[in-house]
């Protein structure tokens, strides 16, 4: 159900993007794909409200694709639908439970390509997040996010290019009702790294 629910709010996202009063004014010059994945990490704890104890996430893994739409040669507006999983652990041991998240969000990036191809690039945005306990039939939790990234992507033969990319997303870990899960609460910052491809469809 959530990735149904992901796909259809990209879709969303993209079409609001196009029916903007500004899409009439901006000439598209290009359009991206781009896949990527890597590690996850939550940097801060998690605040358990029944014991009062702060407990935390292994680190996980993250997967994620972006459709990008280039308005200049140094600005793009991006929508991305990235997942990422890591476990619970509790006094250092894991406890079996593990923390689905389902990012849908819109960036606008900015980057500048240097003389050697090596293109250096910021992200900034932000979209909703959905939180689910993984193997539970609980339902899921919409928090808002704001995201915060750094890459760096080099040419590799004709459009296709691969990058590595550094990300920060905030959140909040509350109000989910799974067994383990709906006892915690806390302004949540975590961290991705990762690598992939894109390829550019020039207009």
């Amino acid at each position: 159900m959530s990735s149904k629910i992901a796909v259809f709010a990209l879709a969303a996202a993209l079409s609001s993007v196009r029916a903007a009063p500004l899409w009439g004014q901006v000439r598209v010059q290009a359009v991206t794909l781009a896949v990527h994945g890597g590690g996850y990490s939550a940097v801060d704890d998690a605040f358990n409200l029944q014991t009062g104890t702060t407990d935390n996430f292994k680190p996980g893994f993250v997967l994620g694709g972006s459709v990008g739409l280039q308005l200049h040669r140094n600005v793009e507006l991006r929508a991305s639908l990235v997942g990422a999983q890591s476990p619970l652990r509790v006094n250092g041991t894991e406890t079996g439970t593990y923390l689905n998240r389902y990012y849908v969000g819109a960036d606008v990036k900015g980057e500048y390509a240097l003389g050697s191809g090596i293109t250096p690039y910021g992200l900034a945005g932000g979209g909703f997040v959905i939180l689910h306990e993984k193997g539970t039939s609980a339902g899921d939790k919409t928090q808002g996010f704001g995201h915060l990234g750094l890459g760096v992507a080099y040419p590799l033969a004709g459009r296709t290019s691969v990058f590595v990319q550094a990300d920060g997303l905030f959140y909040s870990l509350s109000g989910l009702s799974g067994p383990t899960l709906s006892a915690y609460s806390s302004a949540q910052f975590d961290v991705a790294w990762s690598a992939g491809l894109s390829y550019r469809f020039p207009l």
